[in-house]
């Protein structure tokens, strides 16, 4: 009963950011196409296209996330399934990294650099490799749990 309450719960959070990101990135794309009325010029569609990229990916973890969820529900916390989509959440999370790096370069290449945009899309680097160091410790943790579990239903 408790690991169901718990999965109710996670669950809960996890509809709740996926509800604030459809409101902060819809925003965000409101926002550009109101300022690319305002000024035809205004180079804001690579910031949209950068929100678009980063959302797909952050649904792409809430995803995986409601997998672990649906796990700890099921009483099964420790499993390769959850194994699996921590070390897949990591993986989404290179690929934000990746992105804006890329995105960086672009931007010094262009000839489009900005302190405050280079140091913006440098801590988005940096978050992304803490996001993706925590999701790989618990991919890990979860596999040595599930190796020690799989062992001790063994010797019983």
């Amino acid at each position: 009963m408790k690991q169901k309450k718990i999965c109710r719960w996670l669950k809960g959070l996890t509809v709740l950011l996926g509800t604030m990101g459809v409101a902060f990135f819809g925003g965000v794309t409101v926002l550009a196409f109101y300022m690319r009325q305002q000024n035809p010029q205004d180079p804001v569609w690579s910031f949209v296209f950068f929100s678009w990229y980063t959302a797909v990916l952050c649904y792409g973890v809430l995803f995986q996330f409601w997998n672990v969820c649906t796990q700890i529900g099921r009483d099964n916390s420790f499993s390769l399934e959850n194994v699996r989509s921590f070390h897949r959440m990591a993986m989404l999370g290179v690929a934000a990294g990746a992105g804006y790096l890329v995105r960086m370069v672009y931007l010094i290449a262009a000839g489009g650099f900005r302190w405050p945009v280079f140091l913006y899309n440098f801590a988005l680097i940096l978050l992304s490799v803490v996001f993706v160091t925590l999701c790989e410790a618990l991919s890990q943790l979860v596999r040595n749990a599930y190796e020690v579990k799989r062992e001790n239903e063994l010797t019983i």
